[in-house]
């Protein structure tokens, strides 16, 4: 059977700026905390006035010594200071992201990622079945994984977004250590978050079923990159993918 990791010339990835690439995903440039915020102060302020008192509330919040609050006072205008600060954030600097959402970011892109089957396929046909099959569809054609191999560019596009086809194998119709490297190759164009230098993949069988890929590598933070390690789990059965992220 054809293995879908054969060798074949590397995708062309194109050079980024270090700044482009920590930019939030466009989901997340789509998503508007603001309104919500701004429901969630108003109803916290209207709270805490009517215990403090609109003139105490607003003297605190401009700086005013906090001197007879009791803790459960302190702690909810500790937690509206936060949020104006927050909204203040917003409104001046657009999306702030933090490690933790970064973080959650690239873990729900990368699952995301996995679950999509890409355009460069090689169909898991037997040379029988390629003969009986209609012309147009795998008959006499080439796959498309061997129609794409002159095209680097096309290769890199988010035409062929997403992995090779998982579904309907077994884990040991794959070359792990070839699977690894094209994963990588993947990695390297669909998630710029990552550094390119410092991706590594591990393949391996999964415990009942499928497999698991190991993901690590240094993820674009300021002011200097951390580590990331996830862990991907392959259903063989269904081809759906589930991403974690793994400590250490």
């Amino acid at each position: 059977m054809p293995d879908p990791a054969t060798e074949r010339p590397r995708i062309a990835v194109p050079l980024q700026a270090r700044r482009e690439a920590v930019q939030p995903s466009l989901w997340d440039r789509l998503i508007d905390d603001l309104p919500g915020l701004s429901a969630e102060i108003a109803r916290r302020e209207a709270a805490l006035g009517a215990r403090l008192g609109a003139e105490r509330l607003e003297a605190l919040l401009a700086g005013s010594v906090r001197q007879g609050l009791g803790p459960e006072d302190a702690r909810d205008l500790a937690a509206l200071m936060q949020l104006r600060n927050r909204r203040m954030a917003l409104q001046e600097r657009g999306i702030f992201v933090t490690p933790e959402l970064l973080r959650e970011a690239v873990r729900r892109d990368i699952e995301d990622l996995f679950g999509v089957e890409r355009l460069e396929v090689r169909y898991l046909l037997s040379e029988a079945e390629r003969r009986m099959a209609p012309r147009g569809i795998a008959g006499g054609a080439e796959d498309p994984a061997d129609m794409l191999a002159d095209f680097p560019q096309v290769r890199a596009s988010v035409l062929n977004y997403g992995v090779p086809a998982f579904a309907g194998r077994r884990a040991g119709d794959f070359d792990r250590e070839a699977l690894a490297r094209e994963l990588r190759e993947v990695l390297a164009v669909f998630e710029p978050r990552l550094r390119r230098d410092s991706i590594r993949i591990s393949v391996e069988p999964g415990i009942r079923i499928g497999l698991r890929i190991r993901i690590e590598g240094l993820l674009l933070m300021a002011p200097v990159p951390e580590r990331l390690r996830l862990l991907t789990t392959i259903d063989l059965d269904t081809g759906v993918a589930a991403t974690v992220l793994e400590d250490g």
